[in-house]
């Protein structure tokens, strides 16, 4: 059955009155006195002072019939129909993605390989970000063997129905549940919020990398500087993420396909109001332009990715720092190198930072000639090498 709004009763029946309490809150209304089942929902609108009724419970027998009416307020108050209101309001329990492409196709279509390619990087995307939130530390390039609950998290999300525009399709990440299950007589709408939740956390850490990576790539092509590259991974910016985003441009033509057949697009986020909104502008644009320079930046991260669990043996050959105590910074001319198990007789020089107490010892060994061991993650810096993340050091 339809009802006024031009929405199925039973679409009605399945909205959460804490739902609709949170989305009345995020837009600026204010809960007031109760009525009977109901509770007062007031705001200033254009100069007018404007009320709605929310209905507490789901079991009322006129519940579809309620939800209509204040489904018909909110339409008139806002200036937009029933049904777009009503969508928001189902939304309410998800983080959404709206990806945007701009293929050279009649708007609401996209080249099949391309929109399986855009589809794909979507998802690979979700993974970047997941991968990131569960690792809680920076990495150029996400481990091949992702984390469960990355997974988990990925699994869990799902492409929804696309939207009118050039071909644009969206991604939702389903929310948890706050602590109480939005039923009869709860209290509205900030609510005994509980701590943010892991899917919350995803969706904001690839907001922001996907903005710090617009940034990034806007920055390459302008000026070809390259030292940004290592900075923006503290933001989420791995290769993993720049080659998704470039993913959604379409195909490079690298394989021998038309070069023309890649697109510019955008990501933009829209935050449930089941948790406090973490953004209000949340729309990255990335030109057709940049989708190549997205390419170049993975593979300079991907170049920049520290080999990790490297022992070096060698002599000292410089120590350096700016007062008599204190952490300083020494190289090493390095004989040998075990990388992944193998030796390896690469000579190079390699650069460290010590605290105090592994500086004198550095001291002492390069005053007696002693050779020393280090074991890290060894990093290229430009045209030099530098040992990070120590977990060994001995004088030999």
């Amino acid at each position: 059955m339809t009802t006024t709004v031009g929405i199925a009763e039973h679409e009605l029946e399945r909205l959460r009155p804490r739902d609709v309490a949170q989305y009345l809150h995020s837009r600026g209304w204010e809960p007031g006195r109760r009525v009977r089942y109901s509770v007062r929902w007031e705001r200033e609108w254009e100069g007018q002072h404007r009320r709605v009724l929310l209905p507490l419970d789901s079991g009322l027998a006129d519940y579809a019939d309620r939800m209509a009416d204040l489904l018909a307020a909110l339409a008139e108050i806002e200036g937009r129909p029933p049904a777009a209101v009503h969508r928001d309001l189902t939304l309410a329990g998800l983080d959404v993605q709206h990806i945007r492409t701009k293929p050279r196709t009649p708007s609401g279509s996209i080249p099949v390989e391309d929109g399986v390619l855009a589809v794909t990087s979507a998802r690979d995307l979700l993974m970047a970000a997941a991968c990131d939130t569960v690792a809680g530390e920076t990495r150029l390039v996400q481990p091949r063997r992702k984390p469960q609950r990355a997974k988990d998290f990925v699994g869990s999300a799902r492409f929804g129905p696309t939207e009118p525009g050039s071909y644009v399709f969206t991604v939702q990440v389903p929310l948890p549940q706050a602590s109480s299950d939005g039923s009869l007589f709860e209290e509205t709408p900030e609510l005994d919020m509980a701590p943010e939740p892991f899917e919350r956390k995803v969706s904001r850490r690839l907001y922001e990398a996907v903005s710090e990576a617009r940034e990034v790539a806007g920055r390459v092509a302008a000026t070809d500087d390259s030292t940004v590259l290592n900075r923006s991974a503290a933001h989420g910016v791995s290769a993993d993420l720049c080659e998704a985003l470039a993913g959604i441009g379409g195909h490079d033509g690298s394989d021998g396909r038309d070069r023309r057949t890649g697109h510019g697009f955008s990501v933009g986020f829209a935050w449930s109001p089941r948790w406090p909104v973490p953004y209000r502008s949340a729309v990255a644009s990335f030109p057709h332009g940049l989708v190549p320079v997205l390419r170049e930046v993975a593979q300079e991260l991907r170049s920049n990715e520290p080999d990790r669990g490297v022992t070096v043996v060698g002599r000292l050959v410089r120590l350096q720092r700016a007062a008599d105590v204190g952490p300083g910074k020494v190289t090493v001319e390095a004989r040998l190198m075990k990388e992944n198990g193998d030796l390896t007789g690469q000579q190079r020089q390699i650069h460290l930072y010590l605290t105090e107490e592994d500086y004198d010892r550095a001291t002492d060994a390069h005053r007696t000639r002693r050779d020393v061991r280090f074991e890290g993650d060894l990093a290229r810096r430009g045209n030099y090498h530098e040992l990070t993340r120590l977990t060994g050091f001995d004088v030999l």
